[in-house]
């Protein structure tokens, strides 16, 4: 009895320490796969998807600036545009008619112009150099 006493607090502090251990080896080893990650220079999408895996939790999410939301009305009105422009130019195939052919590769030429217009804002912000 006496010898039950003194084993069973040894045998749970020795499978608690053999768990803790465990987990702490697992922890650093996904951290260690996050740190070659990061060093390889991994972009940022693959940087969080695999801190996800890892941990589980997802980034917090980036507060969308006004600048975004109007390059995104920018592309959806260039799509439109682009689209009606095409559908225009396809109407003046089958009515016959040049002036609203020109019209509809006009107003499509615009929608593209809008449409690549946020792509190559993004670029240029790329592609500046650090302050």
């Amino acid at each position: 009895m006496e010898l039950s006493v003194i084993l069973i607090p040894i045998l749970i502090f020795v499978l608690l320490r053999g768990i803790l251990d465990q987990r702490s080896r697992a922890h650093a080893e996904r951290l260690a796969v996050l740190a070659e990650a990061l060093k390889s220079g991994a972009d940022r999408a693959a940087v969080e998807a695999l801190a996800y895996q890892l941990t589980g939790r997802r980034p917090a999410a980036p507060v969308v600036p006004a600048g975004s939301r109007l390059q995104a009305l920018l592309l959806a009105l260039g799509w439109l545009t682009m689209f009606a422009g095409a559908g225009l130019w396809v109407l003046s195939q089958l009515l016959n008619s040049p002036e609203a052919g020109a019209a509809g590769a006009l107003t499509a030429l615009v929608g593209f112009g809008l449409v690549t217009y946020p792509f190559a804002l993004r670029e240029l912000e790329a592609r500046r150099p650090a302050r």
